[in-house]
Protein backbone atom coordinates (compact mmCIF):
# COMPACT_ATOMS: atom_id res chain seq x y z
CA UNK A 1 0.00 0.00 0.00
CA UNK A 2 1.34 3.42 -1.04
CA UNK A 3 0.11 6.57 1.14
CA UNK A 4 0.73 9.92 -0.05
CA UNK A 5 0.60 12.64 1.97
CA UNK A 6 -1.08 15.80 0.54
CA UNK A 7 -0.58 19.50 2.13
CA UNK A 8 -3.12 20.92 3.29
CA UNK A 9 -3.91 24.15 1.64
CA UNK A 10 -3.76 27.27 3.05
CA UNK A 11 -7.48 27.85 2.62
CA UNK A 12 -8.44 24.38 4.35
CA UNK A 13 -6.32 25.84 6.97
CA UNK A 14 -7.59 29.28 7.54
CA UNK A 15 -11.06 27.34 7.19
CA UNK A 16 -9.92 24.70 10.23
CA UNK A 17 -8.40 27.57 12.24
CA UNK A 18 -11.88 29.54 12.23
CA UNK A 19 -14.45 26.61 12.91
CA UNK A 20 -11.76 25.59 16.16
CA UNK A 21 -11.67 29.25 17.25
CA UNK A 22 -15.64 29.48 17.13
CA UNK A 23 -15.91 26.03 18.65
CA UNK A 24 -13.67 27.29 21.32
CA UNK A 25 -15.12 30.85 22.24
CA UNK A 26 -18.82 29.17 21.98
CA UNK A 27 -17.62 26.66 25.30
CA UNK A 28 -16.02 29.70 26.94
CA UNK A 29 -18.19 31.13 29.75
CA UNK A 30 -17.53 34.92 29.74
CA UNK A 31 -17.77 36.45 33.13
CA UNK A 32 -19.08 40.16 33.54
CA UNK A 33 -18.37 41.90 36.32
CA UNK A 34 -20.88 43.98 37.90
CA UNK A 35 -19.81 47.89 37.87
CA UNK A 36 -21.20 50.35 39.88
CA UNK A 37 -21.03 51.22 43.57
CA UNK A 38 -20.51 48.10 45.73
CA UNK A 39 -21.97 48.79 49.36
CA UNK A 40 -22.00 46.07 52.44
CA UNK A 41 -25.30 45.07 51.54
CA UNK A 42 -23.79 43.56 48.14
CA UNK A 43 -21.80 41.12 50.42
CA UNK A 44 -24.47 39.43 52.59
CA UNK A 45 -24.77 36.19 52.57
CA UNK A 46 -21.73 33.23 54.01
CA UNK A 47 -18.55 33.41 53.61
CA UNK A 48 -15.71 31.20 53.70
CA UNK A 49 -12.19 32.97 54.72
CA UNK A 50 -8.49 31.32 54.82
CA UNK A 51 -6.09 33.22 56.22
CA UNK A 52 -1.82 32.57 56.83
CA UNK A 53 -0.59 33.71 59.77
CA UNK A 54 3.06 34.19 59.50
CA UNK A 55 3.66 35.39 63.22
CA UNK A 56 1.41 34.46 65.72
CA UNK A 57 2.25 33.32 69.85
CA UNK A 58 2.23 29.27 68.17
CA UNK A 59 4.48 30.39 65.21
CA UNK A 60 3.39 30.53 61.47
CA UNK A 61 -0.86 29.11 61.24
CA UNK A 62 -3.41 28.64 58.86
CA UNK A 63 -7.06 29.90 59.84
CA UNK A 64 -10.83 28.86 58.08
CA UNK A 65 -13.40 30.91 58.72
CA UNK A 66 -17.13 30.82 58.10
CA UNK A 67 -19.34 33.21 58.66
CA UNK A 68 -22.86 34.77 57.78
CA UNK A 69 -22.64 38.65 56.91
CA UNK A 70 -25.87 40.79 56.85
CA UNK A 71 -26.90 44.11 54.98
CA UNK A 72 -24.92 46.30 57.47
CA UNK A 73 -21.88 44.44 57.07
CA UNK A 74 -21.46 42.39 60.48
CA UNK A 75 -21.46 39.03 61.57
CA UNK A 76 -21.75 37.68 65.18
CA UNK A 77 -21.67 34.02 64.15
CA UNK A 78 -17.65 33.72 63.14
CA UNK A 79 -16.57 30.65 63.92
CA UNK A 80 -12.70 29.93 63.42
CA UNK A 81 -10.71 27.01 62.80
CA UNK A 82 -6.91 26.79 63.20
CA UNK A 83 -3.98 25.09 62.39
CA UNK A 84 -0.42 25.53 63.79
CA UNK A 85 2.68 23.79 65.72
CA UNK A 86 0.35 24.63 69.07
CA UNK A 87 -2.00 21.99 67.65
CA UNK A 88 -5.48 22.55 66.33
CA UNK A 89 -8.60 24.89 68.07
CA UNK A 90 -11.98 25.93 66.99
CA UNK A 91 -13.61 29.11 68.38
CA UNK A 92 -16.88 29.75 67.64
CA UNK A 93 -19.27 33.05 68.15
CA UNK A 94 -16.66 35.75 66.84
CA UNK A 95 -17.25 38.87 65.05
CA UNK A 96 -16.71 39.77 61.60
CA UNK A 97 -17.29 43.90 60.72
CA UNK A 98 -17.02 45.54 57.60
CA UNK A 99 -15.94 48.70 59.26
CA UNK A 100 -15.73 50.77 55.72
CA UNK A 101 -16.33 50.34 52.59
CA UNK A 102 -15.51 52.53 49.67
CA UNK A 103 -17.66 52.85 46.49
CA UNK A 104 -14.99 50.96 44.64
CA UNK A 105 -14.66 47.56 47.10
CA UNK A 106 -11.83 48.86 49.12
CA UNK A 107 -11.65 49.09 52.86
CA UNK A 108 -12.02 47.85 56.47
CA UNK A 109 -12.58 44.89 58.26
CA UNK A 110 -12.08 43.15 61.58
CA UNK A 111 -12.07 40.20 62.95
CA UNK A 112 -12.17 38.85 66.39
CA UNK A 113 -10.39 35.76 67.61
CA UNK A 114 -11.11 34.97 71.28
CA UNK A 115 -10.93 36.98 74.63
CA UNK A 116 -8.76 40.13 73.90
CA UNK A 117 -7.62 38.72 70.33
CA UNK A 118 -8.37 40.31 67.02
CA UNK A 119 -7.49 41.84 63.79
CA UNK A 120 -7.90 44.59 61.53
CA UNK A 121 -7.69 44.10 57.83
CA UNK A 122 -7.41 46.21 54.56
CA UNK A 123 -9.83 44.87 52.33
CA UNK A 124 -10.44 44.88 48.67
CA UNK A 125 -13.95 43.38 46.96
CA UNK A 126 -14.08 42.27 43.35
CA UNK A 127 -15.81 44.12 41.09
CA UNK A 128 -18.66 41.08 40.80
CA UNK A 129 -18.96 41.11 44.75
CA UNK A 130 -17.69 36.81 44.90
CA UNK A 131 -14.14 37.24 46.58
CA UNK A 132 -12.51 40.05 48.68
CA UNK A 133 -8.71 39.78 49.62
CA UNK A 134 -7.45 40.73 53.61
CA UNK A 135 -4.45 41.94 54.51
CA UNK A 136 -3.34 42.96 58.10
CA UNK A 137 -1.53 45.76 57.07
CA UNK A 138 -2.79 48.30 60.20
CA UNK A 139 -0.28 49.42 62.90
CA UNK A 140 -3.19 48.70 65.44
CA UNK A 141 -1.75 45.04 65.20
CA UNK A 142 2.05 45.32 65.49
CA UNK A 143 3.69 41.68 65.03
CA UNK A 144 0.65 40.62 63.39
CA UNK A 145 1.06 39.45 59.75
CA UNK A 146 -1.89 37.80 58.34
CA UNK A 147 -3.46 37.48 54.80
CA UNK A 148 -5.86 35.72 53.14
CA UNK A 149 -8.95 35.24 50.79
CA UNK A 150 -12.65 35.17 51.28
CA UNK A 151 -15.07 33.57 48.99
CA UNK A 152 -18.99 33.85 48.74
CA UNK A 153 -20.85 30.49 49.18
Amino acid sequence: MNYIRQQMSPARFVLLSILCLAALVSWVKFSRASVGTITKADLSGAWQVSLVLANSGCGPMSVLVNFTLNSTGSATNATLVSHGSCGDSTVTGQTFTITSLNSNGSGMAGLSCGASCGWTFNIQVTPDRSVFNLVDVASANPGNFLGGVAIHQ
